[in-house]
């Protein structure tokens, strides 16, 4: 007979998010605004709270490419846990978003 596997527990992003100290911030963007734009300083992640938002490349050209619809729920912005310093797509708020913006561990600066 074999054993039944053992269950693991469901990761609860919202449970995740109520228990991280420092280094967190809630922010609103409206209809349009930048989120964070290709190019920036890879400091952070983000959590979409509320709303839509549209992930795109531009390339050198100045051609844009729509990546990816962002919903409530997703995470983005991981890229700086994989050792980008500079963000490689930007971020636009589709609707009115809140988001979660979660501090990269040990990286001082601020900026978005």
């Amino acid at each position: 007979m074999i054993a039944a596997a053992a269950k693991r527990p469901v990761f609860d992003p919202k449970l995740f998010l109520s228990k991280i100290g420092t280094g967190r911030t809630n922010q609103k963007f409206a209809p349009g605004a930048t989120i964070y734009a290709q190019g920036d300083a890879a400091n952070a992640i983000f959590y979409l709270q509320k709303g839509k938002a549209k992930k795109t490349v531009t390339s050198k050209t100045g051609k844009e490419a729509v990546l990816a619809i962002l919903a409530p729920g997703d995470f983005f912005g991981e890229g700086c846990l994989n050792g980008h310093s500079r963000r490689m797509t930007t971020v636009t708020a589709m609707t009115e978003c809140a988001v979660m913006r979660l501090e990269k561990a040990g990286d001082d600066s601020r900026a978005p």
